[in-house]
């Protein structure tokens, strides 16, 4: 049977793949290029200096966050629809990861279906936005998620986590002596709580991130900025995927402080593949993720994550990265997706 045309919907905001941060963007790299191992035509629509495998419909020159004094950066979005909108019946499906830009796509009733997986959290507004358009199919990435769009009315037509290529994350079973930080610098990633927690056990804590937006940047400079001339902080800012391999493999801990409902965490499985256990908040998805006991911990408090602390050695690393063989790989991720198209294309 000849394999479907599907176009893959990108933020426009990082390339694909992400030089540094961009989970959403890294993930979408991944199945791209394995669906297009897997003789799938795809499509990319992203911005122009994203680099895959498959055919690459640029929007952009540059990534939207990367244009320096760029006023109106709603117009590409604009732009992107059109393009999509002029292409898109060549498409047997369309899946968007762009949140609720493409919508409007589906008002045109001889367009192909649309998918949408939900990546982001979903407040009253996004909800409202996404009753609004219901021809669209909607997937999750956690169980969590579901339920949070479920109890907010919103149909939920499938849960795929999120998957990583394992070949990729080299597994170290005698990490160093100190604990990471990986995300974004922002109130809801927890940033400040993992550099209390630092200075409140004097435990060696790299940070390692970025910061959007000028709220954020406020925040950092606050909030932030003032706690990382402790001694024993060592903040090395956005890194690249080696760089980040190998800050993975060797600490001895992921710190993860969520603060928000979150979706899914793949810094959570990109650790755990080094096997490096995480230490989480009891938020979203992350119960579901991390196994309490074998591969992390999984607190309530600022308190309970310290005591962890003092456990983290009887968590035996290997565990970790079976884990992630075992629930989240690439293969297991564009497998559901690919039992998902066929149900919704109909072959």
């Amino acid at each position: 049977m000849k394999k479907a045309k599907i176009a893959l919907l990108a933020p426009l905001w990082i390339p694909v793949p992400p030089r540094t941060y961009g989970g959403i963007e890294l993930m979408l790299f991944h199945l791209v290029e394995e669906l297009g191992r897997r003789k799938y035509e795809i499509t990319l629509f992203a911005s122009g200096d994203s680099h895959v495998s498959c055919k690459l419909f640029p929007i952009t020159e540059k990534a939207l966050w990367l244009e320096k004094g760029l006023k109106n950066p709603h117009a590409a979005i604009i732009k992107m629809l059109s393009v999509v909108k002029k292409t898109a019946k060549s498409f047997d499906l369309l899946h968007n990861h762009f949140s609720f830009f493409m919508f409007p796509l589906v008002l045109d009733n001889g367009l192909p279906p649309m998918l949408t997986t939900i990546h982001q959290q979903i407040d009253v507004f996004y909800a409202e936005a996404i009753k609004s358009f219901p021809q669209i199919r909607f997937c999750a990435i956690s169980q969590d998620a579901q339920k949070s769009a479920e109890e907010q009315g919103i149909p939920i037509i499938d849960v795929i986590p999120n998957g990583i290529d394992p070949k990729l994350y080299f597994f170290n079973n005698q990490p160093e002596n100190y604990l990471l930080y990986l995300g974004r610098l922002n109130r809801e990633k927890g940033i400040v709580t993992a550099l209390d927690i630092a200075k409140k056990t004097g435990q060696k804590l790299i940070v390692a991130g970025n910061i959007v937006g000028a709220e954020e940047w406020t925040y950092f400079m606050q909030e932030v900025q003032p706690r990382l001339n402790e001694p024993n902080i060592n903040f090395v800012g956005q890194v690249n995927f080696t760089e980040k391999i190998k800050l993975l493999k060797n600490a001895k801990a992921l710190l993860f402080p969520i603060d928000r409902r979150e979706p899914f965490g793949l810094a959570m499985i990109e650790a755990m593949a080094c096997g490096t256990p995480v230490i989480g908040f009891r938020r979203g998805s992350v119960p579901e993720v991390v196994k309490d006991g074998e591969t992390g911990f999984v607190v309530d408090t600022e308190e309970e994550m310290i005591e962890s602390l003092k456990k983290i050695d009887s968590i035996n690393r290997k565990n970790c990265r079976k884990l992630v063989e075992e629930k989240f790989t690439l293969d297991m991720m564009v497998g559901r997706y690919e039992k998902l198209y066929k149900k919704i294309i109909g072959r």
